[in-house]
């Protein structure tokens, strides 16, 4: 990621890479009463469903499934150290099976390339949620803007700000070319760029109904707590951001946001006291880098189904990664309709010198407590959930350096020893270098699975041979949320704990 800090929450939400598009529908399972058991051929059928809402502005909308999700699914079936394949049978508008699934059977719903939830379910739901209406068209090169505004905060240095259109799906920064005198309050044909925080540019586009907010954020302080936050805004309704090349120009005046304070009890030890688990060569971020944060977030809409997208920050801040416990009494801005809601987190970071030999370079772990900000506020902020522990690859210790002896190990951990995990997250990555970097370690992400038992065995296909890879174990706390049978609601989770470990160096055969 890491990238400004904004994105901060895009990386916590797994956008890139996350295990399934962003969005999540609220999943209805209720049933008038038991169904009866399948016989004949029905025995053996997985079931499934996908719908797509879309959330507006003006409200949630139906929408078209273009994704291509359902013609990418098959299931896998464990076979001891071997797997066979289902294809998928699409059977209707959103629905589709997979047939030939022993009963009482554990397998591997796999999408696409390298994404795997195994499950013993046999009705799925891969309902999804998605921020914004269809046809946002997208550019990869940053957007030109000029600012002519007044009614700001005085400008410090490196003023911050935000520009968020919910509807076109869009978040990112405005960027400065050049910085403005300190304490102005205007800004004059003030040139910058756009910039989403998803790593292409949306088009935003006044006819299709979209509303830019702009927003000025400021630097402020809480202790050893250092945070930006919202402090006065501007709404645009009659913006479309040219794509020619030319600026588009943004002008009016800021209104201050009236301001709200919200005091955190942070017991940053109780997440420190795990440290060790999450690997024993684990260490904190450098004071350099973006270290323990809090992060305020709106939910568009509000929460009911979930955190549907992302719409930037009300509030970002971090604190040096010592083990201190915090009592913290922020202040920050919120521009949005009532109707929304707002959800907070803290994120507890590390890094571990997983790196090939004879190069440098990190891979990081964290601990991370999420809930709807008045939940987050009526309670201590505190572990919730431990790492998993004892993890082994084929039997031996996976937090040693080892070369496999097969390219479909079998991995295995003790569930966390505070609370209890409803999933587990795991994700493999290939260590790998660059020609022109051959000292420099970077890291891809290969393949994510979910599973609710304490073990996986890696499939065919993902592991290639005399690689070297790293395994990244996290366990997961969602309360009333079931993700092996509705996977999209994982990026969509207001009430979660999650607490990684890391295996050491796996060199493939």
């Amino acid at each position: 990621m890491p990238l400004p800090f904004p994105l901060a929450w895009t990386a916590l939400r797994r956008l890139t890479p996350v295990l399934l598009p962003l969005g999540m529908l609220c999943l209805s399972c209720g049933e008038d009463g038991p169904s009866p058991p399948p016989s004949g051929d029905e025995a053996g059928w997985v079931t499934g469903q996908r719908s797509i809402t879309r959330r507006l502005e003006t409200g949630d909308v139906r929408a078209r499934d273009t994704t291509g999700v359902i013609d990418s699914l098959s299931v896998l079936i464990p076979q001891g150290e071997t797997f066979e394949t289902r294809p998928v049978i699409v059977t209707g508008e959103g629905t589709f099976r997979f047939e030939n699934v022993p009963p009482d059977t554990a397998y591997y719903l796999k999408r696409g390339t390298g994404t795997y939830v195994v499950t013993g379910h046999r009705q799925l739901e891969l309902d999804e949620f998605i921020l914004g209406r269809e046809g946002v068209v997208t550019v990869t090169a940053a957007l030109p803007v000029t600012m002519t505004v007044d009614g700001l905060a005085p400008l410090d240095a490196r003023p911050q700000f935000e520009m968020v259109a919910p509807n076109a799906g869009a978040a990112g920064q405005f960027l400065l070319e050049g910085e403005p005198p300190p304490g102005s309050t205007q800004l004059t044909a003030q040139a910058g760029h756009y910039r989403s925080s998803f790593g292409r540019q949306e088009v935003i586009d006044e006819t299709r109904g979209d509303r830019l907010y702009v927003l000025q954020s400021q630097p402020s302080t809480a202790g050893d707590l250092n945070y930006q936050s919202i402090t006065r805004a501007l709404t645009l309704t009659q913006t479309t951001f040219q794509t020619n090349g030319q600026a588009t120009p943004l002008s009016g005046t800021f209104e201050p946001v009236a301001m709200k304070e919200a005091t955190v009890d942070w017991r940053r030890s109780s997440f420190e006291a795990h440290r060790a688990a999450v690997h024993p060569l684990a260490v904190p971020l450098g004071t350099s880098s973006v270290r323990h944060t809090l992060i305020l977030a709106p939910a568009p809409g509000g929460v009911a189904q979930g955190v549907v997208g992302y719409a930037g920050e009300l509030l970002s801040g971090s604190i040096l990664a010592s083990s201190q416990d915090v009592t913290a009494t922020v202040v920050y801005g919120d521009p949005y309709p009532a109707t929304w809601g707002v959800v907070a987190n803290v994120v507890h970071r590390y890094q571990l010198p997983l790196r090939l030999r004879g190069t440098t370079g990190t891979v990081g772990a964290s601990l991370e407590d999420h809930a709807e900000l008045q939940a987050f506020l009526s309670r201590p902020v505190e572990a919730r959930l431990s790492p998993p522990t004892r993890l082994q690859v084929d039997g031996r210790d996976a937090q040693q350096e080892h070369d496999l002896t097969s390219r479909t190990p079998l991995l295995t951990w003790e569930p966390p020893t505070v609370g209890t995990a409803s999933v587990y997250d795991v994700r493999i990555f290939r260590l790998y270098k660059e020609p022109n970097e051959p000292d420099f370690t970077r890291t891809e992400t290969v393949a994510t699975l979910l599973t609710a038992q304490p073990q996986v065995r890696i499939p065919p296909g993902v592991l290639q041979p005399e690689q070297a890879y790293a395994v990244r174990i996290g366990a997961m706390l969602t309360p009333g949320v079931d993700l092996t049978r509705s996977p999209y609601r994982l990026n969509t989770l207001v009430d979660y704990a999650v607490a990684e470990a890391l295996t050491s160096v796996l060199h493939a055969p």
